[in-house]
């Protein structure tokens, strides 16, 4: 009897080892990804949707919680997220698609479009707006939001107080202002709404059918409701636009993404200027380009930037050098998306990570 339990035991055991040691076993980076995110979601860690590629692959693609927690309605794929900061990129393609059509110049001073603005402002260039080299002063700085603030408001404050942070050029500073005036120049260099060039130019040709921009004029639209980390209410109220504005989903996000890997919307060449450091007037360089943070990793260049208003935490990051990418949208504040980003980063280059505990 003896020997027979020994014998089973070792049959047991070399079959258990030899799985453990079998390359055909070991999970796949989906899998390792799946098994990272129901984890972050069983903790209320994550509430959102994520989609990453490898080498221009979808390995994962989920879209995990509730839209609304009141009605305890679950998200789908289909469900908006507001996008926050991550409109930016948009809206530096809109001008750089005007460029390209030889309607406005990167160089070309914003007195152009805005001849009634305050001398102060008039020096500034096209480029420094989208640079963030403006030293025109963030509005979330000024005092003046409350819910339904439109550009317009936005203007009329700049306006009616003049003042820059620094001599344009010289310095970099975050501003969602210098967002809010190149949606504006848009509009003048155009002659269409912000939100109908965006949907005549890039949403509708790529068939981005989740992805809209939130006006004082839109119908209404159905999105992932804002919350705190808490669950409580956090909703999204202003009606500006360039700087946000915009809601999207992780699906029409890879539309985005695979239209700037293909050169669909403008050139090569204005897609490198996009991606390369601003230069400021001392010769320093900051990892800013055209509506995109810019980094580096094993592979080559990375591209990337955050979002977050209201109960909405959002991440995109493109990696150039190998053609991978990350999607992260969620509507409850989330204090780890980035704890999160680089986890993923880890599996997707075969790295040790650990899993999120219980505390």
């Amino acid at each position: 009897m003896r020997s027979t339990l020994l014998i089973f035991f070792l049959l047991v055991f070399g079959f258990v080892y030899s799985q453990g040691n079998d390359p055909t076993f070991a999970l796949t980076k989906g899998d390792q990804i799946e098994d990272l995110m129901l984890r972050y979601t069983e903790l209320g860690e994550f509430n959102g949707s994520i989609l990453v590629v490898e080498e221009g692959e979808v390995i994962y693609e989920n879209t995990l919680g509730f839209a609304d927690f009141e009605d305890q309605e679950p998200l789908d794929a289909t469900t908006p997220f507001y996008l926050a900061s991550l409109a930016k990129q948009f809206t530096a393609m809109g001008i750089m698609m005007l460029v390209e059509e030889g309607k406005i110049s990167y160089e070309d001073k914003i007195a152009r479009f805005f001849p009634l603005m305050p001398q102060i402002y008039k020096g500034i260039t096209v480029n420094e707006l989208l640079t963030h080299t403006s030293g025109v002063k963030d509005y979330f700085k000024m005092g003046i939001v409350k819910p339904g603030l439109r550009n317009i408001d936005v203007y009329e404050a700049l306006v009616n107080r003049p003042q820059l942070d620094f001599a344009p050029g010289t310095k970099y500073s975050y501003s969602n202002s210098g967002y809010v005036l190149l949606a504006m120049i848009i509009q003048i260099a155009s002659g269409e709404l912000y939100d109908d060039f965006m949907q005549e130019r890039i949403f509708g040709p790529l068939k981005m059918e989740q992805t809209f921009v939130l006006t004082n004029h839109s119908p209404e639209h159905y999105y992932a409701k804002g919350y705190t980390e808490k669950l409580k209410p956090y909703d999204y109220d202003l009606y500006t636009y360039g700087d946000g504005g915009i809601f999207s989903t992780a699906e029409d996000l890879l539309k985005w993404h695979n239209a700037l890997s293909t050169n669909e919307l403008v050139s090569s060449k204005s897609l490198l200027k996009a991606y390369t450091p601003v230069e400021l007037a001392n010769g320093q360089k900051r990892r800013y380009g055209y509506g995109w943070e810019i980094g580096n990793n094993l592979y080559g260049k990375l591209v990337f930037h955050t979002g977050g208003l209201a109960g909405y935490r959002t991440y995109i990051e493109r990696q150039l050098g190998n053609s991978n990418l990350i999607i992260l949208l969620t509507n409850t504040s989330n204090e780890h998306l980035l704890e999160i980003r680089n986890k993923l980063v880890k599996i997707l280059d075969g790295r040790a990570y650990t899993m999120p505990d219980e505390g």
